[in-house]
């Protein structure tokens, strides 16, 4: 028998799968180890053939075939074969010379084969499928690898050790329907797999892939730990996620049905895991702060950490983060009018994200700065805006409009902080405190028309048409201070008439989805949103040809239409309705005498409403911060944490909404007696006789109330939709 004389590895010289390399090198490892590498040719063929001889084409480019002689009948297989390729040679051919020489073109005496001088034949497919599963069994194996979505077994896959063996196979059970039945050292075995010859990778060497067992929708294989482990990143990027997503999801992908019960496990085990993500994610936050620091050079980030009586380690506390780009633009292209607010994290260790935001020329929202804290109260409060100020402040605040929901923290921050500077009200907020006493349709027109009045005599107006109504809504009203509220006391230079915080409100909206991530990923979630921002708007301004933004351009459009006479002074950018003064937009008076006179409107508008200043403030870009593996290191890794202060109560996760404010989706049904079939009653209430008090609907009682008024004769008022009116 002729032994082939290996230049290579056999990993190398018959490669199961062509496009990847082989994990190991045997020879190398056996030059280490020092063991005697076994002739693995020689014992696939002996096994099955008396005589044979292998030939080995030293050339990748071609097709590698290993031809067996038993008995003076050639046989080709080639390694394509062997792993299933789609492109088939047909290597028998009639003219055995012509065939030879093809394969032997460029091989010695000593490494051809054409020794036989028979005609070849053709194995059966059974045998060609055994010689190429012990040749794999035996080889180096090739790296297991997943075809899509779907797993796949072949004798000869090697995995890294038993735990990825076992997890590769519970999913293939799982995906195929059936069950497993682990049975050792018996022949009945479906898939085996041992350690390799390096002892620890593990490689399959038997496997049966037919079954005749029915495919069952529930399947034990598929446990909690594992939907926890299959679904994680499901959890990780919505934490709320109903299980019926999972249903589906296994019904999909499986074809599986799991209990709620196991379901609702997965989804704590899948909750516990993302709670290490959290904990582990609060030692990233030195490394990502330089990170930024080194990336975004000029921005400002500070990490406020408590000890907590002397701890080994310390907590968590504060997290203030403000990009250069931010500052920049905001000097350049914003107005001096801020917005604040805060909103609550919905990660395990909760906290709040206060947040400031600015408005561009194009009335849009241009994020400034946030800060992650324990709470909303006063002193984060101050701590952020100390940060603030250090940013973009001077002269205590001078000239800086603050625009709040009058939460008290933020007014006692502004009054240490900012003393100077100017307040506004939310007349949302406001009017939100303002119906809990006075709940009218009345009063609410009235209290509206006073707000949005842009001149003293019509804010005079409005007022008076409130006292009229009742006194007491405007009491209590004018004992707000009216330069915080009322448009006709704001200030010119700001040149913005905003009357509520909906930006603040647009914006955490914004990045809701981002508010149950772990700290580090929130906060690079959040930059990556504003930079795309910033670029994306860079770019609509660049491409722009009007001299005016697009909404500053609608919103000129939309004001031509005049109901009172006003006294214009185009030289002066002034009218006596001051809308043009406080917006810095021509109102709709103005704007008639410009297209009198046939001016160019452009000309009227205010520089910080312009294409120019839209420029000016995008212009400066965030640059991208890279993957976590290129962070700088840090020693100090060991940042615990807050603590985590639980409530008494049920932890709240739904929104508290307001009495006017609109509710979330819910599934309207209507009430049908069974008794008389009608509907609106009930079989308690229906008027048949079955008349009880402890079932009788609101609609009947209501109904049975407003006759005994009347009955009576007795006035008392009653609120019918909000309007306070008289029965």
């Amino acid at each position: 028998m002729v032994k082939p004389c290996f230049s290579r590895s056999p990993v190398e010289q018959f490669p199961v799968s062509l496009d990847k390399e082989a994990e190991f090198e045997w020879f190398d490892l056996a030059e280490v180890n020092k063991i005697i590498v076994p002739d693995l040719n020689e014992a696939v063929i002996t096994s099955e053939f008396e005589s044979s001889s292998v030939i080995v084409e030293d050339s990748f480019k071609k097709r590698q075939p290993i031809e067996i002689v038993q008995d003076g009948s050639a046989k080709n297989i080639t390694v394509d074969d062997c792993v299933g390729c789609e492109e088939m040679v047909d290597s028998d051919s009639g003219d055995d010379t012509g065939n030879n020489n093809t394969w032997d073109a460029g091989l010695d005496d000593y490494e051809s084969a054409d020794d036989s001088g028979s005609n070849s034949d053709m194995l059966s497919d059974d045998e060609v499928q055994d010689a190429c599963n012990r040749y794999e069994a035996n080889s180096g194996g090739f790296e297991f690898n997943i075809d899509g979505e779907r797993i796949m077994l072949r004798v000869g896959a090697v995995y890294m050790n038993v735990d990825e063996f076992r997890n590769v196979v519970k999913v293939f059970a799982i995906q195929n329907g059936f069950r497993l039945k682990r049975v050792k050292n018996e022949k009945s075995i479906r898939v085996h797999a041992s350690p390799n010859l390096n002892g620890k990778h593990f490689q399959i060497k038997t496997f049966r892939p037919e079954h005749i067992c029915a495919r069952g929708n529930d399947n034990y294989e598929a446990n909690s730990t594992w939907i926890a482990a299959t679904f994680l990143h499901l959890f990780r990027a919505n934490p709320q996620l109903n299980i019926e997503v999972i249903t589906s999801e296994l019904l999909r992908r499986f074809g599986i049905k799991c209990s709620n019960q196991r379901l609702y496990r997965a989804k704590n085990k899948a909750l516990e895991l993302l709670g290490q993500d959290h904990k582990a994610s609060y030692t990233k936050l030195y490394r990502y702060m330089h990170a930024i620091l080194i990336f975004n050079p000029g921005s400002t980030v500070t990490i406020d950490i408590d000890w907590l009586d002397g701890g080994q380690n310390p907590h968590f506390k504060r997290f203030f983060v403000m990009f250069d780009a931010n500052r920049r633009g905001f000097f350049e292209g914003c107005r001096q009018f801020i917005g604040l607010d805060g909103c609550h994290l919905k990660g395990l260790y909760k906290g709040v994200l206060l947040s400031t935001v600015s408005i561009d020329a194009n009335n849009g929202i241009y994020p400034l700065a946030m800060c992650v804290v324990e709470s909303e109260n006063t002193n984060s409060w101050v701590y952020f805006m100390n940060k603030l100020y250090e940013q973009i402040g001077c002269n205590d605040g001078c000239g800086l409009c603050f625009m709040s929901d009058r939460q008290k923290g933020i007014l006692n921050a502004l009054e240490i902080v900012f003393p100077e500077s100017l307040k506004r009200y939310c007349c949302r907020h406001i009017y939100a405190n303002f119906k809990q006493k006075f709940p009218s349709v009345l009063l609410r027109n009235s209290f509206w028309k006073a707000c949005r009045s842009s001149n003293l005599a019509d804010f005079n107006t409005h007022m008076s048409e409130l006292n009229n109504i009742h006194s007491a809504p405007h009491d209590w009203l004018m004992q707000i201070p009216v330069c915080c509220w009322a448009k006709h006391k704001f200030p010119t230079h700001t040149k913005c008439s905003h009357m509520t915080n909906n930006m603040l409100e647009s914006f955490n909206n914004w990045i809701n989805n981002f508010r149950g991530l772990p700290i580090v990923r929130m906060v690079e979630e959040i930059r990556r949103k504003v930079m795309n921002l910033i670029h994306r708007m860079y770019e609509q301004a660049v491409m722009c040809q009007d001299e005016l933004p697009p909404q500053v351009r609608r919103r000129i459009l939309e004001g031509m239409d005049v109901s009172k006479r006003k006294v214009v002074n185009l030289k002066a950018n002034q009218c006596d309705c001051v809308e043009w003064q406080l917006s810095g937009l021509p109102c709709a008076h103005a704007l008639c005498c410009i297209d009198a006179m046939r001016y160019n409107v452009n000309d009227f508008v205010h520089l910080l409403l312009k294409n120019e200043a839209l420029k000016k403030t995008y212009k400066h870009q965030y640059y991208p911060v890279p993957d976590e593996s290129r962070w700088p290191p840090e020693l100090h890794d060991n940042m615990l944490p807050p603590i985590i202060i639980r409530t008494a109560s049920r932890p709240q996760t739904k929104k508290r909404r307001e009495a006017d404010e609109n509710r979330a989706f819910k599934r309207s049904s209507s009430v049908r007696c069974s008794n008389c079939e009608e509907w609106g009653v009930n079989i308690y209430g229906n008027g048949s006789g079955i008349n009880n008090e402890r079932g009788q609907s609101s609609g009947a009682q209501n109904q049975l109330k407003a006759a005994a008024v009347i009955e009576s004769g007795t006035q008392e008022f009653v609120h019918d939709d909000g309007q306070l009116t008289q029965s």
